[in-house]
This record gives C-alpha cells, structure tokens and sequence, in this order.
C-alpha cells in the first residue's frame, strides 16, 4: 500500500504496463488549489476507483483527464502519448471515455440517433451501414435495443446513465471513466449497473470510477486511490484502503485510535469531544439580539417537521421517507458522505427543492411546496453549501441585503453584532464580497442569516474547503449561537465537529435516516464508520 504518493517501486512489474500517467499535476482556481501535485497511474487492465469526501478535488481531476479542464502545472500522458495540451475531443479520439453524474444526452434525439453521433464523432468516414450495425451492437452490449427509437428524455434514470456508458463506448475508448454512476439509483439499480460494469471489464483496457456508493467501488474496484485536498492520501487494494484508519479519519473528520489498540481497531468510531469555552455574558446577551427564540410556552412544540419526506431532482430520486423534528433551541446534525442527500434536505427546508412525498410542518403549519421567500419570511435562513455570497456588492451591502425590510436603526444594531462575531468583517465593510478569502466569505454568509433574526439558520457544509484553522474559528463562533438560544440544523461531512455541536444527531444512507441519536450513542456505534466508509450493518 502506498501512502502520500509515493510512486510504485521501479522493478514492480506494472510500471511497465501503465495505460495513463499523471505527474505532478497541479489545478489551481485563484487563490484555491484543487488538485496539489498529483502522482497516480493507471495501469493496463485494471479498474481503479477514486474515492475522497466532498471536496477532495474528484470532480477537478475526471476533468482534467478528459481534457474538459487544463492543468495549471503537470503534465498526463496517455498510453506513453503526452496529451496534457489536448481538448476534450482530441482526447475522446485518442481513447478516453467517460461519463457524467448527471447523464447529458441530446433529449430530443433518439436512443440511437444520440449514439450514432458519438460514433461519427470518432469515426467521420465511416459507412453509415457500418455504424448502424456498430450503434446496434453497443445498444445490445448495454441493454438498450428495445429503446433505440425514442427520444433521450423519455429514459428512466438507470437507462439515461445506461445511454452514457453506450456513448462513451461508442469512442471505443482505451481508458473508460465512469463519474459518480451510482448516485440516484435504488439498490436493484445499483447491482444491474455492477454487473454492466463488470462485462465491460474484458472489453476495456482500464475503467476508472470516481463514486460516492461504497458497494459500486467494493464490488468493481480492486485498487483505489483516496484524494484529500487535492493530494494523494493514500493508494492500494480496496480491502486495504477501506480499513485504513486514515482514510476512515478523513471521512470522519477526526483521527482514529488504532495505534494504541483503541476502538478504531474495532472498526468503531470515538470521537473526543472538543471543548468549547461558553462566551462572555455581554457577549451572549449582544448575540441573543440577533437570535429569535421560543417562548417558553412554545419551546415544546416542534419549529420544523419533515415527516415521511421524499424528493429529488428529474429522475433523480435523493430523499427517501426522511422523518425528522427540530425543537426550538436545538441543534440537530445531518451527517452522511457525499451524495448521501444531506444538501437536498437542505434545500427542501429552504424551499428550492419541492418534496415529491410527505409534508414540512414549521410551527405546525404544512407549509410543503412554499416557495423560499414565504419560507424565509417564517423565519428560515441558510447558510448554502459554497456561500453564495453576492461578490460585486460590498460586505456591508451583502449584510443589509437580508435585513432590507427592517428599519436603519435596527439594521445598525444587527451589523454591530454581526461585525462584534468577526471583526474582519468589521475592517473590510465597504471593500467588495469577491476581495474575500473563502473563510471571509463563509463569515460573511454566515452573518447575513443573522442579519434577518432568524428563528432557525441551516448551516451547509460550512467547512468544505476551508482550512482546519478557519474551521476552528466558524464553529467556535456557532457554539456562541447555540449558547444564546439559536436553533440550527448543521449539514456536515466533518463528523467530528457536529457531534460536538449537536444535541441529536441523524446520519443519511442513499436518502434514507441510518441512524439517528444523541451524539454520544453515534460516537460509539462501529455502524457510522461503515456509513463512510463501507456498508451499513
């Protein structure tokens, strides 16, 4: 097994047999590395799987193999051809397919029409007899000849993702790589497109898969590769990588204790809980302005119900029956890998995302299918996954914007809380949201859902990309708000600081609740260790 990097030893034997080759490949977006001089090979009839928490740089690096994104440095060689200057269809013809999460076919177009376009794009001479015949085999091949006549956007999902494996066949690619192919599918979704994959397997030099679904990389993949940050953590055989601690600890957020025969080596999961000093009193008396709370009438009633919750996007089926109750003054975490439907239960609560099953009940009133702005006049207010933060507009204008309907004075009085929580914030007022870093930023979104007095605030993935410091400083910063009364639902990869935070936690599987309980019960149940990183018991 090979840790941080370090390459296969010169006399193995595959390092003659290495079908692609990326070295030393660095993507940088600004100020923001996505992908941190990278190492990895492909190796001729292999099928290496790519795995990391949200983040890690996964969707950066399928883009910068495919040709869709161009390194910032390094350099990607396709069997022994330099192809790091090739676009994406150069690269399409020179032998690398691949897939997308979300399939993209031509809606309009036939099942057969959109594979005959991928075979003429390989293959602009060919007789079209001869590519009817091809497109007819490859319908075969993937279980889609009884379709080939209707239109693309009549497809069921599995069947989409189906036509996107057929389309990339179609190039007759030596390197095939499947992007997030079990995200949305059901269990009997799931084992038909294992076992598609497993038949292509004799037919395709290498497949690469980049997925979220445990069972898709434990039953396709003999080797795999975890990025974190945009490194290399660690590489070797499935049943290695997914028995690291290090990788469990990335995943988790948190470090394990195998070393010392802890429970780690138990494949169970203790996390110490960090300590949180409570705020000053003046302090907490300032913030409490800023945090609508429940009478004491009411604090027994239930601010928000989600009961028997499905919901999704097109054919995309996320949530799943997802029951939940958020109590005033509460702070209840939402855990779960990426995919797991954490940011989609999110955007039911904000309204983007309309369930198609079940009802949302704030304060007892079904109010399912309302749209955001009626929903944040009720006093519901999100902190989105990626900030959102309106970068042309000053900092100060971006706190007004969610306190627009209130009166100058009292709109005065929120910004000088909100400026007391981060006096950076304080400092750059008036200079634009885009001068930000991303921690600046994810401040600045965080004291914008302050600035309307919220009754609930949903935060969502706050942590994602930022650093373990900047972290440390937004969480101590929720720990003041929940000492002041603040009702929250936290939406969290980085397990270790939301069960720190919360006082009850549930953990999404494929859109369903797993698990569910006080922090202390999750912490030591060896099933959420599974949930990340392997199957639930």
């Amino acid at each position: 097994m090979s840790i941080q990097g370090q390459a296969v030893p010169a006399g193995d034997a595959r390092a003659t047999d290495v079908l692609m080759r990326i070295s030393g490949v660095t993507k940088r977006y600004g100020g923001v590395v996505a992908i941190d001089n990278l190492d990895l090979s492909v190796y001729a009839g292999e099928t290496l799987g790519i795995i990391g928490p949200n983040g890690a740089g996964k969707s950066t690096l399928v883009g910068l193999l495919g040709g869709a994104v161009t390194p910032t440095t390094g350099t990607i060689h396709l069997d022994g051809r330099d192809v790091t200057a090739l676009p994406a269809a150069d690269r399409a013809r020179q032998g690398i397919g691949r897939t997308y999460q979300i399939p993209r076919p031509f809606p309009d177009m036939t099942v057969e029409e959109n594979l005959l376009v991928a075979i003429f794009s390989a293959s602009p001479s060919l007789r079209y007899s001869q590519a009817r015949s091809d497109c007819r085999g490859i319908l075969e091949r993937t279980g889609l000849a009884d379709a080939a006549g209707r239109p693309a956007r009549a497809l069921p999902l599995l069947r989409r993702k189906r036509l996107e494996m057929a389309r990339a066949l179609a190039l007759r690619p030596k390197l095939l790589m499947l992007d997030e192919v079990g995200a949305g599918l059901i269990d009997s979704e799931i084992s038909e497109l294992i076992e598609l994959i497993h038949s292509l397997t004799g037919e395709i030099k290498s497949i690469l898969i980049v997925e979220h679904v445990m069972r898709v990389v434990k039953e396709c993949c003999a080797r795999l590769a975890v990025l974190n940050f945009g490194r290399l953590l660690l590489e070797g055989t499935t049943a290695q990588v997914l028995a690291s601690d290090d990788v469990a600890a990335v995943y988790l957020g948190t470090k394990h204790g195998a070393a010392k025969g802890g429970p780690a080596a138990q494949a169970k999961t203790e996390v110490a809980p960090l300590s949180q000093p409570d705020p000053p009193k003046d302090q907490a008396r300032a913030i409490a302005q800023v945090v609508a709370t429940a009478s004491s009438a009411a604090a027994d009633t239930p601010l928000v119900e989600l009961r028997d919750v499905s919901a999704g996007y097109g054919l995309a089926r996320v949530l799943s029956g997802v029951t939940l109750t958020i109590k005033p003054g509460q702070a209840i975490a939402v855990l779960g890998t990426n995919g797991a439907g954490k940011t989609t239960l999110a955007n039911v609560l904000n309204g983007t995302v309309k369930p198609t099953a079940g009802q949302l009940l704030i304060s007892g009133q079904d109010v399912t299918g309302w749209p955001s702005h009626r929903l944040s006049k009720l006093g519901l207010a999100q902190c989105m996954e990626g900030r959102r933060i309106f970068v042309e507009l000053s900092v100060e204008e971006n706190l007004r914007i969610a306190a627009r309907d209130v009166p100058v004075a009292i709109q005065r009085e929120r910004l000088d809380i909100v400026y007391g929580l981060f006096p950076i914030l304080a400092e750059r007022r008036h200079g634009p949201g885009m001068a930000l870093s991303g921690g600046q930023q994810q401040m600045l979104a965080i004291g914008r859902a302050l600035m309307s007095r919220p009754r609930l605030i949903v935060f969502d993935e706050i942590s994602l990309g930022l650093a373990p410091l900047i972290v440390d400083q937004l969480y101590a910063t929720l720990h003041e708000l929940r000492a002041a009364g603040l009702t929250m639902l936290i939406v969290e990869q980085d397990v270790d600081r939301a069960l720190d935070l919360a006082d009850h936690v549930h953990v999404l599987e494929q859109g369903r609740i797993a698990l569910s309980g006080a922090p202390q019960k999750i912490r030591s149940d060896p099933r959420l260790r599974h949930l990340y990183v392997g199957e639930a018991d």
